[in-house]
């Protein structure tokens, strides 16, 4: 499938959008909500509103706190010449805490100024101690039809299978928001980094519908570094060695993306993404076209107000590397490099009392190709926090 394939079928996805939308508001009787088609953060992530006021502007202050402990074990077999494969174990340990504090300036009805202040600490390695600093600062006008965002803020798209991570750009929004017969939602702006190496620029299209309990979602993301990638392996490169899946990153990123959701009861619901992407490395002189996909079922319906409200969902991966710009799992899918990895993921929030919400996560991983170089990559994760909202 290229390029131009790709474009034309987000473009007839698009289509019924418009087509009678008049006839689908007046034939409903009740509209049907469902989250944000972009910031759908899971709860921990979320900016949640405290407190509305009828006199403008005004100023609300919320936050939480958060404790995290996990444990990681890596293992892998690389070539050698001459010998028999050497294996690798790793197990890694990690304990964090996370105060974030989110200062909005409600200018109106519509308009809100938003910010946030995080301060995160790792008790394992205080060198990557990042003393308090401002994450994100974007001002924000929504309306029924319209929202748009400037500045920077987070994007999280869809279950951040592709993408979840701090920008600086734009994003707009053009129709009702999860209530059929859709939405349009344009991105374009880079990622945040600490140099040009560490940092993409790019744009997004997202078109998203609801019918019923069956909401469907279509993007097209195209990103690329902000500055040229050096080989992956500089010494074998010299050589006219290249590394293939064995390497890391991608000068430039392409992704195509389908998510079907429904919802069987009000609280379960199943979904199933299917991802196509395109991924080059000119240094490395390698390139990617591979197909995957996310199954998930989430079941509950967490709310931090509500003690003994949970959610819990279990995900089965089959993703490409050139998939992934940005995931939002605590799992570590760079440890693959190119190769892609596929496994099962499963996670319970439970509120153990209000405003207090008790998390426990696992992953099973492993590669999905071998390389020449190395083989049998496989990772398991466990981890569990204590979050406090205020």
């Amino acid at each position: 499938m290229n390029l131009k394939c790709v474009l034309l079928l987000f473009v007839l996805t698009a289509i019924p959008m418009f087509y009678g939308s008049s006839q689908a508001a007046g034939s409903s009787t009740f509209p049907v909500i469902v989250p944000d088609d972009v910031q759908s953060e899971p709860l921990e992530d979320k900016e949640i509103l405290r407190t509305q006021k009828n006199t403008y502007p005004y100023v609300e202050m919320h936050g939480d706190y958060r404790w995290l402990w996990g444990k990681g074990r890596f293992s892998a077999h690389t070539a050698q010449s001459g010998k028999e494969s050497r294996r690798h174990d790793e197990t890694i340990y990690m304990a964090t805490r996370r105060l974030r504090i989110f200062p909005f300036i409600h200018l109106n009805e519509h308009t809100t100024i938003r910010t946030q202040l995080e301060d995160n600490r790792n008790d394992k390695d205080h060198d990557a101690d990042h003393h308090l600093y401002l994450g994100r600062l974007y001002i924000q006008h929504e309306t029924e039809q319209t929202k748009v965002e400037a500045g920077r803020f987070n994007y999280y798209l869809l279950d951040g299978n592709v993408i979840d991570k701090k920008v600086d750009g734009l994003r707009f929004r053009l129709g009702q928001k999860g209530i059929s017969p859709g939405s349009i939602t344009l991105f374009a702006g880079r990622t945040t980094g600490p140099d040009d190496e560490h940092r993409k620029i790019g744009w997004s299209l997202l078109h998203s519908r609801l019918n019923g309990r069956f909401q469907s979602d279509t993007a097209f993301l195209d990103f690329r570094n902000a500055s040229s990638l050096p080989p992956t392996f500089p010494s074998l490169a010299a050589y006219g060695i290249y590394p293939g899946q064995a390497g890391t990153r991608y000068d430039r990123q392409r992704i195509f993306l389908w998510r079907g959701s429904y919802q069987i009861r009000p609280d379960f619901r199943a979904s199933l993404e299917w991802l196509h992407a395109w991924g080059r490395h000119e240094a490395d002189r390698y390139s990617q076209s591979e197909t995957g996909f996310v199954a998930s079922l989430i079941y509950g319906e967490l709310d931090e107000r509500k003690q003994g409200s949970y959610e819990a969902w279990i995900r089965y991966y089959d993703q490409p590397a050139s998939t992934i710009l940005y995931h939002t799992m605590d799992a570590d899918a760079t440890f693959f490099r190119r190769m892609g990895f596929r496994g099962w993921g499963l996670r319970l929030d439970y509120v153990l009392q209000p405003g207090l919400i008790w998390a426990v996560e696992g992953f099973s991983l492993k590669n999905r190709h071998d390389t020449t170089y190395m083989a049998s990559f496989h990772e398991y994760v466990i981890g569990t926090s204590l979050t406090a909202y205020f």
